[in-house]
This record gives C-alpha cells, structure tokens and sequence, in this order.
C-alpha cells in the first residue's frame, strides 16, 4: 500500500491520493483522498494507521538519521491536535478506540525518533539487524567508560560536573556525526559498533544529569 503524499499549502495539512482501493471503515465509500492524512474526506471519520508505515512515516519525517527534532515536534504537536482521545468522546466507540490507539503509535514513535540512541536502533531494526545482548566491546574503550563513571561519582564542584557534562556531550556529538555517515553509507557493522559506544555514552549522560540535579545547578 503505497501513498502519494502531497503538502498542502496549509502547513497543518497533509492530503494523500492512494494507489489501492482504500474503503473507509464508517461510511464504506471510497474517498478520493484522506483529509490531513487522517480523516475520510467524505464522512470525516478518523481513518485507522497504515500497518505497513514505520515511525518516520507516521510522523511524516524523512526516514534519515539527521532529523530536525524542531520539524519532528511540530508535526508531533500537529498530529496530536487531531487525535488526541478527548476530541471524540462524543463519537462512536470504535473511532474513540482508534483514537487511542492512533495517539499511543504517535506518541510512542515521537518519543523514538527523538533520542539519538533510540532513533539508531530502530533504525538499524528497519534493516533487518539489532544490537546482540553480548556485544563485544573493546577492553580499552570499557576502561574508558569506567573511568569517566569514577569521575563523574567523584566529582564535588559545579565546575567538575559541568566540565564533564560538556565533554561527555561532545563525545554524544561526535558519536551522532559518525553514525549519519554510517547509515547513509550503509555500513550496518560500523553502525552497531557505534550504537555500542553511545549506549555507554548516553548511560554516563543520565548519570551527569542526574548529579546536576540533586545538587541544583542551574544552567
């Protein structure tokens, strides 16, 4: 099931021509075109999510590694004004039930696409791999990280941990840059390798923030 996608000059509006006979589960006709991408353009009701779209389509976002997390949020918030459960109360259960569900998938993709770590395995998922359990990692690099973990529980000032949130951030920075030429170039052993490393990196930022935290720094 292939969509055509077209942006209306309304930037809150999406209109979609299908390629397949589509029937609208309500009033059983076949609409020319979906409404915002969402909605039957002949009785309005709120259509059910393309099993067959992954969460880059969902959001309607280029399916690339370099997202603009500002377009994601906006579509994020775009979508959510239109399916967000509370706006069909008064409707039938099964339109309230693919609210519910609809803004669950969107919420869930949101929150995938955003963080770094999380957008790279999913997309090394969409190709057809994972990162293994026991994932070999080299002894220097886990010295390393042990390190920066002993620096970051025995740092006092707000300097230090300041210090080692910016350099650790930079390190995550470096990691990201990495990561987008390895997927654009389709080197998925590259790209696990580095999901390696930015689980580590990432678990040391959670660490950091959570020290900024309970001292109060205020940035």
């Amino acid at each position: 099931m292939n969509f055509l996608r077209i942006l209306s000059n309304n930037s809150t509006k999406l209109y979609i021509t299908h390629q397949f006979r589509f029937i609208c589960w309500s009033c059983g006709k076949d609409p020319k075109t979906l409404v915002v991408n969402l909605f039957c353009s002949n009785c309005n009701a709120l259509q059910k999510p393309n099993k067959e779209d992954n969460y880059f389509k969902i959001m309607g976002v280029s399916e690339t590694y370099d997202l603009n997390e500002n377009d994601l949020a906006k579509k994020y918030k775009d979508l959510q004004k239109y399916l967000h459960p509370d706006k069909y109360a008064n409707r039938v259960k099964e339109e309230q039930e693919i609210s519910e569900k609809y803004s669950s998938l969107v919420n869930e993709a949101y929150k995938t696409l955003l963080e770094p770590l999380a957008r790279g395995i999913y997309m090394l998922q969409l190709r057809g791999k994972d990162i293994p359990e026991k994932t070999e990692v080299d002894q220097e690099f886990l010295m390393k990280i042990m390190e920066k973990n002993e620096e970051v529980e025995s740092a006092e000032t707000e300097e230090e941990i300041m210090n080692l949130n910016e350099e650790n951030k930079n390190k995550i920075q470096s990691l990201q840059k990495q990561l987008s030429t390895a997927f654009f170039e389709g080197d998925l052993k590259r790209v696990t390798k580095l999901l390696t490393q930015l689980k580590y990196y990432t678990s040391i930022d959670n660490q950091i923030q959570s020290v900024i935290r309970s001292k109060g720094i205020i940035r």
